[in-house]
């Protein structure tokens, strides 16, 4: 099982070929259980959204400072 890589409150953005999710910024709302074949999953959440959005660490990466 992998562990989580990404924080609450980390700033992500979708993988480049990850065509899901819209090119935006999206922030670490809360770790969630992996899934049955142990990849962590998030809760994030842009701010140009009301809506928050459950996605597989393989689908997100770190965004740049």
């Amino acid at each position: 099982m992998m562990e989580h890589v990404f924080k609450v409150g980390q700033v992500v953005r979708p993988r480049s070929t990850n065509h899901n999710l819209p090119n935006d910024l999206f922030r670490v709302l809360r770790l969630l259980p992996s899934t049955a074949g142990g990849v962590p999953l998030y809760c994030i959440k842009s701010q140009a959204e009301l809506i928050e959005r459950v996605v597989e660490q393989n689908e997100i990466e770190a965004a740049p400072r």
